[in-house]
């Protein structure tokens, strides 16, 4: 998703509706959280330990991140 159709869609909703994220860990704990401005950060890389395979075409031979700045919210327990 980008930035342009996220704001698309949240257009539809009441600005003053409050946004939460939801995860679930390794144990199956589903954990919701209040979306804090503080953990949407604009990154220079893809970093985690699935995007090399998941996102293999951003990433050169050695393992360098060669795309774009990615808009990360990070979800911690």
């Amino acid at each position: 998703m980008t930035v342009k159709e996220l704001m698309e869609q949240l257009k539809s909703f009441d600005p003053e509706t409050r946004i939460f994220t939801s995860i679930t860990d390794h144990t199956d704990y589903v954990v919701t959280l209040d979306l804090d401005h503080q953990t949407i950060t604009l990154e220079d890389e893809l970093f985690g330990d699935n995007v090399i395979d998941d996102f293999e075409d951003e990433f050169d031979e050695e393992g360098e991140y060669t795309g774009k700045p990615v808009l990360i919210i990070k979800l911690d327990c």
